[in-house]
């Protein structure tokens, strides 16, 4: 036990910056894996540091705690109005959606908003954030069991097939393990790979999925037939990376028209093929930017681009920042 007091004491008096603060406002029926793959990597972030980097508070709307998916009561740690001090809220959902569109819970979210706090919504929770009007034309990633119902309840939102998604002051988590994955992101964001690479050790972690892994969705529980024909779309689309397919080609791999794969895409996902199609490709140069060495001029072919040009002008219109900015501000080697 002392040792365990000194070096908190350490932790403590070597921390000069302000740690950042994460809320969890945690759902009836909240999922524990899901949750406690966020929580326990901001707690190592602090242990391999030796500063206290993150501390985080849980809230909730029933009395003093709240229930998990495992039927374990959680005891809230702050008030709901604490929340409006914290730099990130997580919405922690799970399998209970009844609540996720209240009123108590929407408006608690649009005040987080307006005070520009980040967002970011765990399985369910990002149910809740499109409730509450922040997901509009936005990306999003939920668990393959709640997309088709998500994509009717909220059109304009693009649910994704990804494990998870980052966004600028918006993160949305399909749950269970990946939520691990988003976290050691999240850290390697704000203290680099350094800091991710101790809690891999600690961890036993040998790798870290990026946000375009695609989660494991079988086939026989996906509800509808035209979400079966856009994971399909989307696999070819992700085997042919180098030297995309055109609309047509996947159309006709599929049995489609070319205008019924649209209108799929367009009812799926907001988008485009040929936009989706390309989000894929800037993502797989993102990967190639951040892991590797390569000559942009070659990751512009590995990506299907025709030529710098292009390549360059897609990329900032999409991510604000050039290839070479961005392998400045992200690279891992």
């Amino acid at each position: 036990m002392c040792g365990r007091r000194n070096r908190m004491t350490q932790i403590t008096k070597k921390t000069t910056d302000k740690p950042r603060r994460i809320g969890f406002l945690l759902i009836n029926g909240f999922t524990m894996l899901a949750f406690s793959n966020i929580i326990e990597p901001l707690r190592m972030a602090n242990y391999v540091s030796e500063q206290l980097l993150y501390s985080w508070v849980v809230a909730g709307f029933d009395d003093n705690k709240t229930s998990s998916s495992n039927g374990i009561k959680l005891s809230h740690t702050a008030p709901l109005d604490y929340l409006l001090t914290c730099d990130l809220v997580f919405v922690c959902g799970g399998h209970q959606t009844d609540y996720l569109e209240s009123s108590r819970l929407i408006t608690l979210i649009q005040r987080l908003a307006v005070r520009d706090i980040a967002l970011g919504g765990l399985c369910t929770g990002a149910l809740a954030l499109a409730a509450a009007g922040l997901l509009e034309q936005q990306a999003a990633s939920l668990h393959w069991e709640n997309i088709s119902v998500a994509q009717e309840s909220y059109p304009g939102v693009i649910f994704n097939d990804q494990i998870f998604t980052i966004a600028p002051q918006l993160y949305s988590c399909s749950g269970g393990a990946c939520a691990l994955d988003m976290t050691l992101h999240i850290i390697n964001k704000h203290h680099g790979h350094h800091i991710v690479s101790k809690i891999q050790d600690m961890f036993i972690i040998t790798s870290i999925r990026e946000p375009t892994y695609v989660q494991h969705m079988p086939k026989p529980k996906i509800l509808s037939s035209s979400y079966t024909n856009v994971i399909d779309a989307i696999s070819l689309m992700k085997t042919n990376l180098e030297e995309p397919l055109s609309v047509k080609d996947i159309a006709r791999h599929l049995g489609l028209s070319s205008r019924q794969l649209q209108r799929i895409f367009n009812k799926n996902f907001s988008c485009s093929p040929q936009q989706y199609y390309v989000r894929l490709r800037l993502e797989h140069a993102k990967y190639i930017l951040k892991h590797t060495t390569l000559p942009i001029s070659q990751i512009v072919l590995a990506s299907g681009f025709i030529d710098n040009s292009a390549f360059s002008s897609t990329f900032k219109k999409n991510y604000g920042m050039t290839p070479s900015h961005y392998r400045q501000e992200n690279q891992l080697i």
